[in-house]
C-alpha cells in the first residue's frame, strides 16, 4: 500500500532535513524553526478547496435548518374553507407536515379527521351561508324596495282591486275587505303575469286574510315578517301597493306616528301616503322587513293612516289566534273620528268607481283588438270625430258610416253589441259615483288616465 502523501501536515528543517510537524517551533538538531507562515501556502489545493466545501455545506445546512423553523413558526395553521377564488395558494400547515412525516396510523387518520372536522364546523359556524342571503345593513332604500318588490301583488276580485303580498312561497297576506266575500281571487304580478289563489283563512277582528296560491313556485320572492312592538315613534317606513287599484306597485315613505290599540287589534299608525287600492299591501321597515298591513286612511284627514300589526298575522299562520272575530276590531278608531255618513258614502263611492274603472279599462282593451280587426279586413274607410278610442265612434248617432259592416256583418254586429254593453256599464259606474258625491274633476280625471273619456250619458 503507497505512502499518504503528508506533505500538508508537515515542514522541513532547514538545519538537518527531517520533517517535523508544522506546529512544532524548535528542531531535535536544535534549530529554531520559522512561524507557521506558509501552513496554507505548502497545503495542496485539493486540501484548500475540500476544506472549504466542507465547511460551506454545514454552514447552509444550519442556514436552511434554522430559516424552516422560523418560517413554522411564523405561519400558524390556516382553514381555507371560506377563501375567496382569487387567494394564494394554501402554505403548509404544521399538522400537515406531521402528517406526511410518517404513515398515519388508523388512530392517528381518525384523530386527523376529528380535528379537520372540528376545524370546519368552527369555521362554518362563524360564517354561516343564509339560503338568501341577508339585505346588507348600507343597503339604499332604493336597493331595498327593489329586492321586495316582486313579492307584492294586486289582487282582482268581484268587488273591486287591492295588494298582497308574499310570506312564504305559497301564501300570501291581505285584507278582508279587499277579498270580502269571494272564496277564490286573480293575483297580478309585477311583470302582469297572473295565478290564481284561494283564500284559505279570514280574521275580521285584524282585518286579515290569508290566501294560498294554486301554482306555488320555489322561486317565489316572499318578504320576512318583523315586528311591530319593536317600532319607535318617528321611524322611517315605506309602503307598497296598487294605488287606486290601478298603479301598481307603487311606494310612500312615511315616519312611525304612533302605536294605537282597537278593538283588541294593534294598529301602526304613520303619514305614509296611502290610496284606494294600497289596502292589502305591506309596510316595510328600513331593513325590508314588513312590520303591517295597510289597512284604511282617511279621506280629507292629511296623512291620517294605519296598518294592523304584522304579528297579529304571524299568529294567524303559526295557530296561536284563536280569536278571529266576527267584527272588525277597527271600529273604535273609526267610530271616534267624527267622520260623516256622507263623507264615508263619498270614500266609498270613490273607491268603487276606481275600482270598476280598473275592470273596465281592461275589458277595452279587447274591443280595442276586435276593431282592429275589423278596420283592417272590412272598412278602411276614414272615421270622422276625435275619441279617446276609435270605437267611441260606433256610440255617436251617425258616428260610424251607414254599411261599415256590409263586408262581414255577423263580425260587425257582434262588436256592436260588445261596444253597447260597455257603454251601459260604463253609465251606471259613472252615475253611482256621482250620487256617492265623488266630485266631477276626481270622475273625469280617473277615465282620463285610463283613456275612457266620453259622455257615458248620452
Amino acid at each position: 500500500m503507497p505512502d499518504r502523501d503528508l506533505s500538508g501536515f508537515s515542514k522541513v528543517c532547514p538545519s538537518c532535513g527531517r520533517r517535523v510537524p508544522r506546529n512544532v517551533a524548535r528542531c531535535r538538531c536544535g534549530v529554531a524553526l520559522p512561524p507557521d507562515t506558509a501552513l496554507h501556502e505548502d497545503q495542496p489545493e485539493t486540501a484548500r478547496r475540500g476544506s472549504s466545501s466542507l465547511i460551506a455545506v454545514v454552514a447552509l445546512t444550519v442556514l436552511a435548518g434554522a430559516g424552516y423553523w422560523m418560517f413554522a413558526r411564523a405561519e400558524p395553521a390556516r382553514s381555507f374553507t371560506n377563501a375567496p377564488a382569487t387567494a394564494e395558494p394554501a402554505v403548509v400547515t404544521d399538522r400537515a407536515v406531521e402528517a406526511s412525516a410518517a404513515p398515519a396510523s388508523p388512530e392517528a387518520r381518525a384523530w386527523n379527521a376529528a380535528a379537520n372536522l372540528k376545524d370546519a364546523t368552527a369555521s362554518n359556524a362563524s360564517d354561516p351561508a343564509p339560503a338568501t342571503p341577508p339585505l346588507p345593513l348600507s343597503a339604499s332604500i332604493e336597493e331595498m324596495v327593489d329586492r321586495v318588490m316582486p313579492a307584492v301583488v294586486l289582487i282582482e276580485t268581484s268587488g273591486g282591486r287591492g295588494s298582497g303580498f308574499y310570506v312564504r312561497h305559497d301564501t300570501l297576506i291581505t285584507n278582508v275587505h279587499v277579498v270580502q266575500n269571494d272564496s277564490y281571487v286573480t293575483l297580478r304580478r309585477m311583470d302582469g303575469s297572473t295565478v290564481n289563489a284561494r283564500v284559505e283563512s279570514r280574521a275580521p277582528a285584524f282585518d286579515i286574510a290569508v290566501l294560498k296560491v294554486s301554482a306555488p313556485s320555489s322561486s317565489q320572492t316572499v318578504i320576512p315578517m318583523g315586528s311591530a312592538h319593536s317600532l319607535k315613534a318617528g321611524q322611517e317606513i315605506i309602503v307598497i301597493g296598487s294605488a287606486l287599484g290601478t298603479l301598481q306597485n307603487s311606494v310612500s315613505r312615511g315616519i312611525v306616528s304612533g302605536l294605537r290599540s282597537s278593538g283588541g287589534a294593534t294598529l301602526v299608525q304613520t303619514d305614509a301616503a296611502t290610496n284606494p287600492g294600497n289596502s292589502g299591501g305591506p309596510m316595510l321597515d328600513r331593513n325590508g322587513a314588513v312590520i303591517g298591513i295597510t289597512t284604511m286612511g282617511y279621506k280629507g284627514a292629511e296623512g291620517l293612516n294605519f296598518g294592523v300589526a304584522i304579528d297579529h298575522a304571524r299568529d294567524l299562520l303559526e295557530g296561536r289566534q284563536a280569536n278571529l272575530g266576527s267584527a272588525s276590531g277597527l271600529t273604535d278608531i273609526q267610530s271616534n273620528t267624527g267622520a260623516s255618513e256622507s263623507d264615508r258614502q263619498h270614500q266609498q263611492g270613490d273607491e268603487q268607481l276606481r275600482a270598476r274603472v280598473g275592470e273596465l279599462a281592461g275589458a277595452a282593451g279587447q274591443i280595442d283588438a276586435d276593431w282592429k280587426r275589423f278596420r283592417d279586413q272590412c272598412f278602411k274607410s276614414a272615421i270622422g270625430g276625435g275619441y279617446d278610442r276609435e270605437w267611441f265612434a260606433v256610440l255617436v248617432p251617425r258616428g260610424v258610416p251607414a254599411g261599415a259592416g256590409a263586408g262581414c256583418s255577423s263580425y260587425y254586429s257582434a262588436l256592436e253589441g260588445n261596444i253597447k254593453q260597455f257603454h251601459t256599464v260604463m253609465r251606471a259606474s259613472v252615475n253611482n259615483a256621482r250620487r256617492a258625491g265623488v266630485l266631477p274633476g276626481t270622475i273625469r280625471e280617473l277615465l282620463r288616465r285610463n283613456k275612457l273619456e266620453f259622455d257615458w250619458e248620452r
